[in-house]
């Protein structure tokens, strides 16, 4: 066994840890900027808030989400330790890029062409991460899989906690660009240093069944597309949980252009950093109590409570309580709006953790026999629908129900908004019972 298959902690091999290291590192770097990103385009950049959530959900957030059914076929092909250091000299590249667009491009110019360029080298980077490390997550957990996962999903969410505070210090002193040339682009450059010296291209365990087949060509991946296109009630359910993720994909969309309307100071990446700390510290808890629920049921409990969770931000209306002003004495630092934001957020990770990783399990249970792999592989598909389409439109929800009233001197429609926004969630739990039924039918 070679070195880099050794056993180290927990009875996983060295390569194991070193992978779930990058994708802590990848992860921090990623949410450094999230929360900031549709930020930076409108208020630094001077974009429209419908182009700024444009480019960092359709655009970005489709190529991390739907890329990797191709990518992780090259990975496959030419070697996971390749993809990943080809990966994070994107990334990184990226991240510079975005970060001296003011230095690097002539003031007061449209900044679209440099924009897209760095979103390119960040997608296309990130879509190869996740599957190199979920694939060496997969080979050298043997028989602890679902262990091996667990540490995987518990890893990126520490990522994405130390990735909000570095960029919370780093942005409130040297200013917002500065999240992307420095922080993001550290943590990307320290990936690039663990994939070089430290990270080995893994093997599966001793004792393992080995793979028959060999890694799928280009043209099988993409044969693999059409027969799972061809699955219409697998694409029915695929396009109804993409509703959900279209609630979802506005922590980082709507909620960043919202917040900073109610208080231009706000800091945004604490408000989200609500999603990570309550995953790591609750999601065990969660899994115990939604395991006693079939997969379906458990996703329309998460669906109903992200609704619920949206519909909060509709409550300071009702209370007739100034949006800007503190709700409560003792915390002065949180206007109303904001409080019942981390009360939305709050349901929100909740309603991921009841969802998402039932998702994952429901699509491997309803796969066709030998081709499990096949139909996961397009997990990740459902996000990329949701951003594609909910990122822009949640862009032009705030434009038509807050910037344009407003402007005019009348009062925002911000229920309104949020009333829309929840009922996607809404149409997402019909189709599931609708779903849920016409399966048991032809059962």
């Amino acid at each position: 066994m070679s070195q880099g298959q050794q056993k180290n902690l927990f009875g996983f091999p060295f390569t194991f840890w070193a992978a779930n290291t990058i994708e802590l590192l990848e992860r921090a770097a990623y949410y450094a900027v999230a929360s900031f990103i549709v930020i930076y385009l409108t208020e630094t950049l001077g974009m429209t808030p419908v182009k700024a959530t444009f480019l960092n959900g359709t655009l970005l957030w489709g190529i991390i989400y739907f890329l990797p059914i191709l990518s992780g076929t090259l990975a496959d092909k030419y070697g996971f330790k390749k993809s990943l250091s080809l990966a994070f000299v994107l990334i990184t590249l990226g991240y510079i890029l975005m970060g001296n667009l003011q230095r690097f491009w002539p003031a007061s110019s449209d900044y679209t062409l440099p924009v897209v360029a760095a979103i390119l080298l960040i997608g296309i980077g990130g879509s190869f991460v996740k599957p190199c490390i979920s694939g060496t997550v997969q080979k050298t957990s043997g028989l602890k899989t679902t262990l091996g996962f667990g540490i995987f999903y518990m890893t990126i969410n520490i990522g994405s906690m130390c990735g909000r505070i570095v960029s919370y210090f780093v942005r409130t002193r040297v200013g917002l660009p500065s999240i992307f040339s420095i922080v993001a682009t550290l943590f990307a450059v320290i990936g690039i240093l663990v994939v070089l010296f430290i990270y080995r291209e893994p093997k599966y365990q001793e004792g393992e069944s080995q793979p028959t087949s060999r890694p799928k060509t280009l043209t099988q991946a993409l044969t693999g597309m059409v027969t799972v296109l061809k699955d219409l009630k697998f694409v029915f359910f695929l396009i109804v949980i993409g509703f959900y993720w279209f609630i979802y994909v506005q922590i980082y969309n709507l909620i960043p252009l919202f917040l900073r309307f109610i208080d231009p100071t706000a800091p945004v990446e604490l408000y989200t950093l609500v999603n990570p700390v309550m995953i790591v510290f609750f999601q065990l808890l969660i899994t115990k109590v939604s395991k006693r629920w079939i997969p379906l049921q458990s996703m329309r409990i998460g669906i109903g409570i992200t609704v619920v969770g949206m519909l909060l931000n509709i409550l300071p209306f009702f209370l007739k309580v100034p949006l800007s002003s503190p709700l409560f004495s003792f915390l002065p630092a949180i206007p109303a709006a904001g409080f019942f934001m981390l009360l939305s957020l709050a349901c929100m990770a909740i309603g991921e953790m009841m969802t998402s990783p039932r998702i994952y399990e429901y699509i491997g249970a309803i796969s066709p026999k030998g081709q499990e792999g096949l139909y996961l592989g397009y997990a990740n598909l459902p996000v990329a629908l949701g951003t594609i389409v909910g990122a822009p439109l949640g862009g032009y929800f705030f434009k038509r129900f807050i910037l344009q009233p407003h402007g005019a001197g009348e009062a925002v429609q911000a229920p309104t908004m949020w009333a829309i926004v929840a009922a996607m969630g809404v149409v997402s739990i019909v189709g599931l019972s609708f779903y849920d039924k016409l399966i048991r039918r032809n059962r």
